[in-house]
């Protein structure tokens, strides 16, 4: 056979049930002992294909018709026999749009199997959440992460539910689709956290949410040769098939999902309601419903804000009224009311390349940056970044009628959309600006506050010119490499000092005269490992070609980590002491599952590049008087990566031993000035220095 074919196998069943079974408990776990790298099934009664790549090593091959003949000498299977798999490329898009079909497909195709099988974790989840709830939540997935707003997303399931279309359907009522409604609105940060119902699930939903967030970056980008709803309705398909879900299953679902999207709630009236025990959503299980069906936005609000007091970030009286009285789903309306409501950011812009550049930030985040500035009534302020204008409206509140609210912003689209839904909202005390934020507005200056939401690597001139006397400016400052955090800064004569500081991230400064441009490094061929490098880190990315297949040294460091212990002042140490700095390293679940990194956190890694080396934090379980803790280690490679190990390890240590609970103090000012510190750095326009206290 041509090494460019692709390898399919037909394996042919006496029924349905039996090939579930067969596929969850022999092929499954044959096909993971085979060790074969990328496999993935779809379900064509009666048999089941499984395809792999091309140049998939002969072993591979022998190791899975082996598997498939003990299968059928067992009785698992009727027969089976091998042909070529012929790639639906333009389906899916063309050669990029494949080639992340193929990723996905594999990644599903594992976690379908253990989800339907006995014995896993994902088995587990099965008995709580059955697959017609599985089957919407990983759509869901898929479409959010193609940053496909609300109702662009009911049209994807509209198409779904025409190519699976019944000659009769059921209506749909109002009570299903309500409920379906906030299935699809559901907090899955929340629901895949430690504990929860969906914890081992979050591989499988990150898997669909990072194919839709690379297909809308090929679409953007031009490279996609067909329509981005026509490839994700396609991908859904696929997914379903995998899932079993029969062709009237994928009908009432698709219909429903529709119906929750496109419906007017005051359209409301009786009708005949789909039937829950056979066509559609099976009762959502109280873990999976973040609200009540009758609850409404300022329900929803009411919510949130109770959370954020609850958990310590509001403290005062006068923010928590403000976010009470904000709605802020009209700042968002392209968004659901569940995603308007719940912790987390939403991304409404994104650039060509797919990358988000606009977002309202996650209220925590919104509201922890609120208690930092300390907004008087009466104040001008001044805001850098509007956004959705949501964070102004708050600002706007604090302030009163007497005080004045100036937002800045790069894009007229969003200066056009923050200003309308200001006035629609009733802020009339808020100018919005069409501007470079890092030049500020000196025509309402001086501001008695300044407030940055974007990220700044140094401080514009301007902002500190434009700041009031004994004004406040809280920033979130990149300070280097990847490490952030949101300061407050007062003057001291030419001097900025801190007064107080808290981890955060932001998305840059851009389209100005301060952008902070970053750079992407793959480090590996398919893109699954990645390394952030920011402007100041002048690593040769050339030599780091290749780094993750030179062997790697392990260094154990005896530092351990308890509960849900921040990093953010060991990531800050080993920032300023590294040569490389440090930086994040993102890391997708199948380069995890793979072996080809030992990731610290889901996410990704903390990483340190230097000298075509890389070294990157790892963690292992342990256990400390009875206390369930986690050993940092390192993980180097690279012609020096032992010993870029050992002194990533070795800076570990110190920090643990000697600043560990220590205060941390930030100081900036103008070249030329006198400023002292134990660590002082040299940015465009200022020094930082950076103290342990």
């Amino acid at each position: 056979m041509d090494t460019d074919e692709w390898p399919q196998y037909l394996i042919t069943f006496a029924d349905r049930t039996g090939a579930e079974h067969a596929g969850t408990t022999v092929l499954a776990p044959g096909l993971r002992e085979a060790a074969v790298d990328q496999w993935w099934f779809l379900r064509k009664h009666p048999a089941w294909r499984i395809r792999l790549p091309p140049h998939t090593p002969g072993s591979a091959t022998k190791a899975v018709e082996r598997l498939l003949a003990d299968a059928t000498a067992a009785g698992h299977a009727v027969g089976w026999k091998r042909g070529i798999y012929e790639p639906e490329t333009l389906a899916f898009g063309g050669p990029g749009g494949i080639a992340i079909a193929h990723r996905l497909a594999h990644a599903d195709s594992v976690h379908a199997l253990d989800y339907l099988g006995v014995g896993s974790a994902l088995a587990d989840v099965h008995a709580n959440v059955g697959r017609r709830e599985i089957a919407l939540l990983l759509a869901a997935a898929l479409l959010r992460g193609a940053h496909l707003e609300w109702f662009e997303r009911g049209d994807v399931w509209a198409k779904v539910a025409q190519l699976r279309p019944l000659k009769s359907p059921p209506s749909v009522g109002p009570e299903q689709r309500e409920k379906t409604r906030m299935l699809l609105g559901a907090d899955i940060t929340r629901l895949t956290a430690a504990g929860q119902v969906l914890s081992p699930a979050d591989d499988w939903l990150t898997a669909f949410h990072a194919a839709g967030q690379a297909l809308a970056g090929l679409n953007t980008a031009g490279q996609l040769q067909r329509g981005l709803r026509a490839v994700l309705t396609h991908h859904i398909l696929f997914a379903w098939n995998r899932l079993g879900l029969t062709a009237t299953d994928q009908n009432a679902l698709s219909r429903l999902a529709t119906a929750a999207v496109m419906h007017d709630p005051e359209d409301d009236e009786p009708s005949p309601v789909l039937s829950v025990a056979t066509t559609t959503v099976t009762e959502v299980n109280h873990p999976m419903t973040p609200t009540k069906t009758n609850d409404t936005a300022k329900q929803l609000r009411e919510a949130l804000v109770d959370q954020l007091v609850a958990n310590g970030t509001v403290r005062t009286p006068a923010i928590e009224a403000a976010l009470r009285a904000t709605p802020r789903h009209l700042f968002v309306p392209d968004f659901d009311l569940a995603e308007a409501y719940k912790d987390d950011a939403v991304y409404t812009k994104q650039d060509a390349n797919g990358v988000s550049i606009s977002a309202a930030s996650q209220p925590t985040i919104v509201a922890m940056m609120l208690e930092q500035l300390q907004a008087q009534s009466g104040q001008s302020i001044l805001e850098l970044g509007a956004g959705t204008g949501y964070n102004a409206a708050l600002l706007a509140t604090l302030v009163g009628p007497f005080g004045r609210i100036t937002t800045i912003d790069v894009d007229q689209d969003i200066v056009d959309g923050a200003r309308s839904r200001l006035l629609a909202t009733g802020h009339a005390n808020v100018d919005v600006i069409l501007g470079d934020g890092a030049v500020g507005y000196p025509d309402n200056a001086p501001y008695d506050q300044i407030i940055a939401t974007v990220g700044a690597w140094d401080l514009p001139a301007a902002w500190v010119q434009q700041l009031a006397p004994d004004g406040r400016l809280v920033v979130p400052l990149r300070l280097r490499g990847s490490v952030s955090r949101s300061i407050v800064f007062r003057r001291d004569g030419d001097i900025l000092r801190s007064t107080n500081s808290q981890m955060s991230t932001f998305m840059p400064l851009r389209g100005g005269i301060a952008d902070d441009p970053r750079r992407v490094v793959h480090l590996t061929s398919d893109g699954s490992v990645q390394l952030q490098l920011n402007q100041e880190q002048t690593t040769d990315t050339d030599r780091l070609a290749g780094v993750l297949d030179t062997p790697a040294r392990e260094v154990w460091t005896g530092v351990t980590m308890a509960g849900q212990e921040s990093f953010e002042y060991l990531d800050l140490w080993l920032t300023c002491t590294l040569p490389g700095a440090f930086s994040r390293m993102p890391v997708h679940p199948e380069a995890a599952r793979a072996g080809i990194v030992r990731p610290q956190f889901g996410w990704g890694s903390w990483a340190t590049a230097s000298e075509g080396n890389l070294a990157y934090l790892t963690l292992r379980p342990t256990e400390i008087d009875g206390q369930r803790v986690h050993e940092i280690g390192v993980i180097g490679h690279g012609p020096g990566g032992a010993q870029q190990a050992d002194q990533v390890a070795a800076q570990i240590k110190t920090w643990s031993q000697d600043y560990r609970g220590h205060d941390v103090e930030f100081a900036i000012a103008p070249h030329g000035t006198a400023l002292t510190g134990q660590f002082v750095f040299d940015e465009p326009n200022n020094q930082l220095a950076i103290t342990w206290q």
